[in-house]
């Protein structure tokens, strides 16, 4: 009986510093699952954060967008009721009456020969100034300085 009792405190021992590592470890895992869960509910609540400051954003922008689709439609509506005044004034405009152009236009020279003016020769072609003439064929003499 006696050894029994001996190897008792010997195993209780044993059997309490396992239940102490067993503890401390429960105790470091729990401190790990606390610290997890922390970092976990921040980060929720920076995603519900940004999730809520995009649904805002997109509101925002869907607002802008209708605004400015209202404001093309009476953008619109306002260019055409002044194309319907500006065609209504045209209508009733009168076309001034011009007479009609009996000359040719200076940029379409006549492609036909004109008839012959008095005092001109028929086969005789016009001759071109040349430096010298006076306009009638004969050349002019320059003048002689004494020098």
């Amino acid at each position: 009986m006696t050894d029994r009792n001996t190897a008792k405190p010997a195993q209780t021992a044993e059997a309490v510093r396992a239940a102490q590592r067993t503890l401390n470890d429960a105790v470091e895992t729990a401190k790990q699952l606390k610290a997890k869960s922390r970092d976990a509910k921040r980060r929720a609540k920076i995603a519900k954060k940004a999730a809520k400051k995009a649904s805002k954003d997109a509101r925002a922008a869907r607002k802008a967008a209708e605004q400015a689709r209202r404001l093309y439609k009476k953008a619109l509506a306002r260019a055409a009721k002044e194309r319907g005044k500006a065609a209504k004034a045209t209508k009733e405009e009168q076309r001034i009456v011009t007479p009609k152009r009996t000359s040719r236009s200076r940029n379409q020279p006549q492609s036909r020969r004109r008839p012959q003016r008095d005092g001109e020769q028929k086969d005789s072609p016009r001759r071109s100034w040349e430096v010298g003439d006076d306009g009638d064929g004969v050349a002019l003499r320059e003048p002689v300085t004494a020098s």
